[in-house]
């Protein structure tokens, strides 16, 4: 419903106002409707809306431990604290020590792959596939462990894997009850709701404790991975508990965002051959100079660049960001007028109505990569047109995990295989399955 609104006021007032006001429930809120203004709210003003509407859906339930300890749902200085330690764990130079784990990953991805092909055909199911690898690589870096996903049987689906879907299928469910919730907020107390189910958190509670305890033990030490982090801040005063909120909130985005992002890039490009060939001739131009391409080389390929930020406009994987006014500010709505927002007031960045808007991205719905050539997405990004991520102090943490993991992905992909759309499978209107595609050398 609030959708619905969203996408109708954004359609009737853009280019006219640059914000207007809506209602959730009873609550007023200020939608933006000029990409500038969106700018201006999420970096040059971020002092005056720190929080966010997600800081509201914790501590409701003692026992939702490990949600109250991610930065995505912290509000103030916690956030600030939650933000810096989860940060600290994947910098461009961790990431670029633990480069190793994505190329072994993408190395069993193609092995995966093979095995698929030899005993099921070439047709593979694309949302199957890519989970399997943002499990595998997601187990190894913040974990340590294999998640058998792309080691084992073809089609099996290993106990992290299946854990980590019923998991975020949970957290997605739980984000509607908490918005359906605002006409009544006192509910949530009384009636004690938790936004992460009991059994994945003693999952992945014993999952993080077994890790550090093999670790300490001596397996895979001198590792630069995020576990290896996690350590390091249990050893300055940090629980276990504090340890597994990290690694979950690492894990949302580099498991879930990054395997929906995956998925329908490698539908885009079955769409468009002129586009894979094209992106196939750089990858291959880059290994034919190294066989193996660096953690620098593969954020230094400008075409696969393009074609991941055309993936990420199409698809929005955060269709809105909601930020709370935490200290009174003046907007200026233009043609002289301008608008005192008090503290506690919503405002709402329809980024997917930004993305998908014809008077910045003509063609909006078509698969154009040569839109962000010449670092044009640094140029959308200021001008608040290209927010897949966010923008501003709050900008998303997983954010170079989520392009190093996908990029990883397609480089393996497209450079051993030609992935075209099949009409041998027959879908029914709602599977629940991702895309099959045809894949072949």
């Amino acid at each position: 419903m609030y959708v619905h609104i969203y996408v109708c006021s954004c359609s009737k007032y853009k280019g006219k106002h640059r914000a207007v006001g809506t209602f959730i429930t009873r609550q007023p809120q200020l939608l933006i409707l000029d990409p500038a203004l969106a700018h201006e709210i999420l970096v040059d003003k971020f002092s005056h809306f720190r929080d966010t509407i997600t800081s509201s859906f914790v501590g409701h339930n003692p026992h939702d431990k490990y949600v109250m300890r991610s930065p995505f749902f912290s509000a103030g200085d916690e956030w600030k604290r939650l933000r810096t330690e989860n940060g600290a764990g994947l910098t461009p130079n961790r990431l670029r020590m633990a480069f190793n784990i994505w190329e072994q990953s993408g190395r069993r991805l193609v092995e995966y792959m093979e095995r698929a092909r030899r005993e099921k055909g070439d047709i593979i199911e694309t949302r199957d596939l890519a989970y399997r690898f943002t499990a595998t690589t997601m187990a190894d870096f913040i974990w340590g462990i294999d998640a058998n996903a792309l080691s084992g049987k073809v089609g099996e689906v290993g106990v992290l894997q299946k854990s980590s879907t019923d998991w975020t299928t949970s957290a997605f469910s739980s984000v509607m009850k908490f918005n359906k919730s605002l006409v009544a907020p006192f509910l949530r107390k009384i009636l004690g709701m938790r936004f992460f189910p009991k059994a994945t958190d003693e999952f992945f509670l014993k999952l993080t404790q077994d890790a550090v305890k093999l670790r300490q033990g001596g397996s895979g030490e001198g590792r630069s991975d995020y576990l290896s982090h996690l350590i390091q801040l249990q050893q300055r005063g940090n629980t276990i508990h504090d340890s597994v909120g990290h690694a979950l909130t690492v894990h949302l985005d580099g498991y879930e965002t990054s395997g929906a992002v995956l998925y329908h890039m490698l539908y885009s490009l079955s769409e468009h051959t002129e586009e894979q060939e094209k992106l196939r001739s750089e990858i291959l131009e880059a290994l034919a100079l190294n066989e193996t391409i660096s953690y620098e080389q593969i954020n230094a390929l400008p075409y696969l660049d393009q074609c991941f930020n055309e993936s990420l406009r199409l698809t929005t994987p955060i269709g809105f960001f909601m930020r709370i006014c935490t200290k009174a500010v003046e907007i200026d709505l233009g043609n002289e007028k301008t608008l005192n927002l008090e503290p506690g007031i919503s405002v709402l960045v329809p980024a997917y109505q930004y993305h998908h808007d014809e008077a910045f991205y003509p063609e909006a719905s078509e698969f154009r990569p040569k839109r962000f050539e010449d670092g044009a997405a640094g140029v959308f990004n200021k001008r608040g047109m290209f927010l897949p991520f966010g923008d501003g102090p709050r900008i998303c943490l997983g954010m170079r995990v989520g392009q190093l993991t996908v990029k990883t992905a397609i480089l393996n992909i497209i450079s051993n295989y030609l992935v075209e759309q099949t009409n041998k499978v027959s879908l029914g209107a709602d599977t629940g399955l991702g895309i099959f595609l045809n894949v072949h050398h």
